[in-house]
């Protein structure tokens, strides 16, 4: 799970429903996101951190996709 994420829309007192919209994307496409179902693209951690004042690497941090075994092609 994508816990900074979770963290900073708490942060700013915003509902899941409520980020989604300021996000443009539904809830289920930010549930699956957070929960790491799929990836988010590029533009939307852009938009993320820009929406939280904060960098990209901070909102990913102890990601399964950031931190794990295969994160920049290592095998």
């Amino acid at each position: 799970m994508l816990n900074n994420i979770e963290a900073e829309r708490v942060r700013k007192r915003l509902s899941q429903d409520e980020l989604a919209k300021k996000m443009g994307i539904s809830l289920k496409t930010y549930y699956n996101w957070i929960n790491e179902e799929t990836d988010i693209p590029s533009s939307a951690l852009i938009k993320f951190a820009k929406l939280f004042k904060t960098d990209i690497d901070y909102l990913l941090e102890n990601s399964k996709n950031f931190m794990g075994d295969n994160f920049m092609g290592d095998n």
